[in-house]
Order: C-alpha cells, then sequence, then structure tokens
C-alpha cells in the first residue's frame, strides 16, 4: 500500500496504514478471531483519522471486508470516499472448501500463496484464517448496506484466483450501492501467471492497463 500510494503522489504525511495480526513479516501466524481483526481495526482507524476530515480509504482484499463490516454495524464513521483493491466482498467457488473443515489442528495448514514475494508477509494464508474471513463475509450478508453507500470505486481483475468479479457486480445490484462504480480489469491467462490476487503495482501490469488505472483511481480521487 506505500508504493500505491507514492504511485498515485498521495502525500506521505497525510497517508497512514493499517496492519492487522498476522500480517506483519515475521509475525507468527496464530489463531485468529474476528473480533481480533475488527478490534485492531477500528483502533488503527480512529487513530489514523482522528482531527481529520475528508478521510479516504484505500482497502486491498480482506481490508474492504472489514471496512464494509464495520460501517455497517456503525463502529466507524464513513470516509468521504473509498477505493476498494479485489474486496473479499464475492469469492470463487473453491475458496469456501476451507469453511467445510472442523476446527482442529488442520485449521492451522498452510494454504500456499503465489503472490511475489516482496507483496506478502508470510508463504500462505492458514485455513483458519480463511474460516475467519468468511465468518465476517456471513455477517456482512445479513447487514444492512446504506452506511456503506458512499461513492465507491471497486477495481478487480477478471481472472482474479479469489474474489469473482460478477460476484461483485450481482453484490453491488444486490445491495443497491447506486453510489458504487466496478471496474473489472480484463487480462489472458499469460498475462495472470505469476500474479494470482489483484496487485496494483506497475510491475505486474501491462504499460497500457496500468496507465488506464491509475488514471481512472486519479480522476476518482480528485473528483
Amino acid at each position: 500500500m506505500e508504493r500505491l500510494a507514492e504511485a498515485l503522489a498521495l502525500p506521505p504525511d497525510r497517508c497512514s496504514y493499517i496492519c492487522l495480526p498476522g500480517h506483519s513479516p515475521g509475525e507468527a501466524v496464530e489463531r485468529l478471531t474476528a473480533d481480533q481483526w475488527l478490534e485492531s481495526f477500528v483502533t488503527q482507524y480512529r487513530q489514523a483519522t482522528d482531527g481529520h476530515s475528508n478521510i479516504i480509504f484505500l482497502g486491498y482484499s480482506l481490508g474492504g471486508l472489514l471496512m464494509m463490516h464495520l460501517l455497517a454495524n456503525g463502529s466507524l464513521p464513513a470516509p468521504k470516499r473509498q477505493v476498494l483493491f479485489a474486496p473479499a466482498l464475492a469469492f470463487r467457488p473453491w475458496t469456501k472448501i476451507p469453511t467445510y473443515i472442523p476446527r482442529t489442528r488442520l485449521d492451522r495448514l498452510l494454504i500456499p500463496s503465489f503472490t511475489p514475494r516482496r507483496y506478502k508477509a508470510h508463504p500462505g494464508v492458514t485455513i483458519g484464517a480463511y474460516q475467519v474471513l468468511f465468518e465476517i463475509s456471513r455477517q456482512l450478508n445479513q447487514q444492512e448496506a446504506s452506511a456503506y453507500n458512499i461513492p465507491t470505486l471497486v477495481l478487480c481483475d477478471q481472472r482474479d484466483e479469489l474474489v469473482h468479479p460478477e460476484g461483485l457486480r450481482r453484490f453491488i445490484r444486490e445491495k443497491q450501492l447506486s453510489q458504487w462504480e466496478l471496474h473489472i480489469a480484463p487480462s489472458t491467462r499469460w498475462e495472470r501467471w505469476g500474479k494470482k490476487h489483484l496487485l496494483v503495482a506497475k510491475e505486474y501490469q501491462s504499460e497500457a492497463y496500468w496507465h488506464q488505472m491509475k488514471e481512472r483511481i486519479d480522476t476518482f480521487l480528485h473528483a
């Protein structure tokens, strides 16, 4: 996210970053709970935004899911606008398989990630962490969506391994999110090699697509 902020020319002294439990390099991946993630998010978000107005939230994957959940239950005030990168709001069918595994020692097994090394803190994600993610997702589906119907740009790769692009389109329609706009980036199987989950980084996009995506984000942020 720091490199993305640099690419978008966002002033460093006006940017804050949320790092959830289990996401820091070298941090042990222990058993997590939904409350650990949600409470940590709230604490860090409030500290970062205290005394500031016109907040713009940029959320990646899990971050997008947590923010919508917290806006829906009234734990946080809505930002002025937000950009969500491959938000964990709609999933490929296979990703739900870990949710059927009992919470025993198996939930500590690692599902390997093929994301480039420099963009990940760990070799993969535990089955237990996936289970918590889907637990929060189920809660979100039962919540009222009006609190997060704010100006929102959603970006997702056509072949994202986790997030289902058409599922996002359905989510927006069913939740009646009239202020959301969805941009699905086209890609071939060959272009997807080595970047299984959307990476908003110049070195992992074609020159043309990088400029297109950057321009779209810039326009939205400064609208």
